[in-house]
């Protein structure tokens, strides 16, 4: 089992330990399943990363929705690059 650090919400622990349990973010890498973990908890539409490897590419965003729909949570979380976001003036 992977610790979690105590102050984080139970219900975000118990998500970023499904996370790590379901192989989806390494077990070693529990800052990127807290961060994917407190998005998804708080109904966030987009998390930006320059993580591209545990985070912000096609194949981790399906595993995690695949993950927050066996725990309930319903609504999509866009994991996206810096590069993929177009600002408007």
């Amino acid at each position: 089992m992977t610790i979690l650090p105590d102050d984080a919400q139970p219900e975000v622990r118990d998500l970023a330990q499904a996370y790590i349990s379901n192989k989806v973010i390494p077990k070693h890498k529990i800052e990127d399943a807290l961060h994917v973990a407190y998005a998804t908890y708080h109904e966030m539409d987009v998390l930006l990363s320059w993580n591209f490897k545990h985070l912000a590419n096609l194949n981790k965003e399906e595993k995690i929705l695949a993950v927050n729909i066996n725990k309930g949570y319903r609504l999509p979380l866009r994991l996206l690059s810096p590069l993929e976001v177009s600002y408007e003036k």
